[in-house]
């Protein structure tokens, strides 16, 4: 698992309809809080090199 930035609007549009939300708040290692999502979306991101992980989303495919 991995947590991507914000998306963009556009990107949201398209990408928010294919995913399903989980009922409970889930919580990183670090104590930031964010909503679990399953669905069949698959993502092109860039992996980030920074200490903390983080993937850029560049689009849906």
């Amino acid at each position: 698992m991995a947590l991507s930035q914000r998306l963009t609007t556009a990107l949201s549009s398209v990408v928010a309809p294919r995913l399903v939300p989980q009922a409970a708040r889930a919580f990183t290692t670090a104590g930031d809080s964010y909503t679990p999502a399953g669905g069949d979306a698959v993502v092109e991101v860039v992996a980030g090199t920074t200490r903390h992980a983080v993937v850029t989303v560049v689009r849906l495919r």
